[in-house]
């Protein structure tokens, strides 16, 4: 069966939504696995770090978790633009919100209230924005891939990736990991734009014909140039989750996940010209509307980041034997940061009564 124009793209708009929504919950598996396991580091040694995290089970459900949400990303992506589809790839965030509430009984704050509320408005403006388009065809994408455009852009992210990685090696800590996520960032964003790349193709083709027919040398490096962004970008990550706080990690990380495809989509693609059928009330809307997006991931990514940073502060000081007292102590600055100084009042006064 053929699908029509808009039945793709609300199909698109489905499938990356449960896509984010099964990345973010492997991410956040993988991420408390990789607090467990030894740091990845020279001298632990690329191939033993590997191991190590082949051989964690809770790590590899993060992974196939996230592997899995490729195919489903693969799938919108072959149905509608990816400068339409990859901004909602905040709506994870929110998800996570009700996973980490439930799973883990962390509880919903009002910053993740706001972020809810932007990621929703955020998902609705791009929804009335977003403007049906034909599926590429193979020889049309494989044109675009070799252009100019897409070579001038490849090579600047790919430079901006490896001097972050550079300067993340040379600086002080915080500095250090600041860089370190905008080059895990950018690595593992591309591999969105091949994953692209694959689904037009086989979208287009057929499996046989773009593993195995005249598409096979395009379609073979385009798999095998995600493998390679993909395995850079999750081990520089893994090290961030080792040595970072979320409340650094999540929203530099997340936003440039939305800005990068976002761009390609723009440059390599040629998704925003007028020729597509969007008009410029429908750039200037898609435009509002990634800017909520990504208000909705920033918020949503610090109020996650702080309960983590929070989390491994209270885990901390219970192993290391401290009294209750305190650890009550340390829940109200967590919660004078979150919830105002109303409810830390409340809580020194229990404290003073017990």
């Amino acid at each position: 069966m053929v699908l029509g124009p808009t039945a793709g793209l609300i199909i698109a708009i489905f499938l990356q939504l449960i896509s984010a929504s099964v990345n973010f919950i492997g991410m956040t598996i993988q991420k408390k696995a990789a607090t467990k396991i030894p740091k990845i580091s020279k001298e632990t040694g690329f191939l033993k770090s590997i191991k190590n995290m082949l051989f964690n089970k809770a790590w590899i459900f993060g992974l196939v978790l996230n592997s899995s949400s490729t195919l489903f990303a693969a799938g919108a992506f072959a149905l509608a633009s990816i400068s339409i589809i990859q901004p909602l790839y905040g709506f994870g965030l929110i998800v996570l919100v009700i996973f980490i509430h439930f799973y883990l009984k962390e509880r919903i704050t009002r910053l993740d209230i706001l972020g809810v509320i932007f990621g929703a408005a955020g998902i609705v403006v791009i929804g009335l924005a977003a403007t049906p388009t034909e599926a590429l065809d193979y020889t049309v994408m494989r044109n675009m891939f070799i252009s100019i455009n897409s070579m001038i852009f490849f090579g600047i992210i790919s430079a901006i990736a490896l001097i972050a990685y550079i300067v993340s090696e040379k600086t002080k800590k915080t500095t250090s990991l600041i860089f370190l996520v905008i080059s895990s960032a950018i690595w593992t964003s591309t591999q969105n734009i091949f994953n692209k790349a694959v689904a037009t193709s086989v979208g287009d083709l057929g499996l046989k014909g773009a593993l195995f027919g005249d598409a096979a040398l395009y379609s073979w490096v385009f798999i095998l140039m995600f493998l390679f962004v993909s395995i850079i970008g999750i081990i520089m990550l893994n090290i961030a989750y080792q040595n970072g706080h979320g409340v650094i990690i999540l929203p530099i990380w997340t936003a440039i996940q939305v800005i990068i495809p976002v761009l390609s989509g723009i440059i390599i693609f040629d998704e925003w010209n007028p020729s597509n059928g969007l008009t410029e009330t429908d750039i200037i809307v898609t435009i509002v509307g990634i800017v909520i997006m990504l208000a909705s991931i920033i918020i949503l990514s610090i109020s996650n980041g702080r309960k983590e940073s929070f989390s491994k502060l209270i885990s901390a000081t219970s192993d290391n034997g401290d009294s209750n007292n305190e650890i009550l102590v340390l829940k109200q600055k967590e919660d004078s940061t979150v919830e105002g100084k109303e409810e830390l009042e409340s809580n020194q006064n229990n404290l003073k009564e017990n």
